[in-house]
């Protein structure tokens, strides 16, 4: 996985963010000069890295953010979140692709990361790959030991591939982990109405309506 290609010379900001890191460290002292700056370890400049990383993609500068976790694997190859943090900007980019193969590549080294099944499974599903989208998602829920979001994304595949049952238990298993979540009670609904269990359909069709009332009551 090419990860380290269109690196830029040290920036400004990571000679700001450099600075304020020796200036925290030497408190009062007097800092030894603007080389010092440029003489920090690997695990000193993975924090400044970190940081860029997090407030580039707070602000939205991407392609920034993308420079800054491709320097974090070059100096922490090993890691897996760094990895996964990498997909995550792409996803939001929309490059799928390359979303996919950074995922891959946290999975490779770390086989049990949840969040990154997750998502890998979240980019099969919008690259019209169900099958696929299913096995990472039930990879991830089984790990996660109780994420209701997970389990209402896992039913709603299934239902997309036409496993009405699976669909059920998936959805009915998040509806019970978070009752008071409406979309959860409205796709529920949804799919006993498309098996002709009109009644039950009804139920979670009326506590979607009691829900949304409560908050309206609430504003």
């Amino acid at each position: 996985m090419k990860c380290n290609d269109g690196l830029s010379p040290v920036s400004s900001e990571i000679f700001l963010h450099s600075l304020f890191l020796l200036v925290g460290r030497a408190g009062s002292k007097l800092l030894d000069g603007y080389n010092g700056i440029f003489s920090l370890g690997d695990r000193d400049m993975t924090r400044v890295y970190e940081n860029l990383a997090r407030g580039f993609r707070k602000k939205g500068l991407y392609d920034k953010a993308l420079t800054a976790y491709r320097e974090l694997i070059r100096l922490n190859p090993r890691n897996p979140d760094h990895y996964f943090q990498l997909g995550r900007i792409y996803e939001i980019k929309r490059e799928l692709d390359l979303a996919l193969e950074a995922y891959r590549a946290a999975i490779d080294l770390k086989p049990d990361h949840a969040h990154a099944l997750y998502r890998l499974g979240l980019v099969h599903g919008k690259r019209k790959e169900p099958q696929k989208a299913i096995d990472m998602m039930s990879r991830a829920v089984e790990l996660s030991q109780g994420n209701d979001q997970w389990l209402y994304r896992l039913g709603v595949c299934y239902d997309k591939i036409g496993a009405a049952e699976s669909a059920l238990e998936r959805l009915r298993q998040a509806v019970a982990l978070n009752p008071e979540e409406p979309k959860y009670h409205q796709y529920l609904g949804f799919v006993y109405e498309g098996l002709g269990r009109h009644d039950d359909a009804v139920k979670h069709f009326k506590c979607v309506m009691e829900l949304e009332q409560a908050v309206e009551e609430d504003l």
